[in-house]
């Protein structure tokens, strides 16, 4: 289960790293998700959705395994193990937009499918603890 914890610990330093960056340099999230500043408020809309937002959401249940591995709390465990399933539904959320959008739309690109690609990789590492639980349930592993 240490293993687990490491891997979906790696896919959440991934995403609050995206939403630091996008909160320190919100032209270059712009960029990273192909969209425009278009009006003078938009820097704060990239700082503020894909920044701030990104980076709390990941860095929360980050900072409760780093809490938990200094004590036994079992709650800890358990709401982290609650927001990275959470967490991990969003990124597979954002991968089944972005599938639709190319069948829908018309924008079946590299760079799209290259973000599928990233954005189920991510959700599986930040899903790894619900995986190993399930094959531990099962008694496979």
């Amino acid at each position: 289960m240490t293993f687990a914890w490491i891997v979906c610990a790696l896919g959440l330093v991934f995403g609050a790293g995206l939403g630091l960056a996008g909160l320190v340099f919100p032209r270059g999230a712009a960029r990273l998700v192909r969209l425009q500043e278009a009006a003078p408020g938009g820097a704060a809309e990239f700082r503020a959705t894909f920044g701030g937002l990104f980076f709390a959401l990941h860095a929360a249940p980050l900072a409760m395994l780093a809490v938990r591995m200094k004590s036994d709390d079992l709650a800890l465990l358990v709401m982290a193990t609650g927001a990275s399933g959470v967490i991990a539904g969003g990124w597979f959320t954002t991968a089944a937009g972005r599938l639709l959008s190319m069948a829908l739309d018309g924008t079946n690109t590299p760079f799209n499918r290259a973000s599928v690609g990233v954005e189920v990789l991510i959700g599986l590492m930040i899903a790894a603890p619900w995986f190993a639980w399930a094959l531990q349930a099962l008694r496979i592993t």
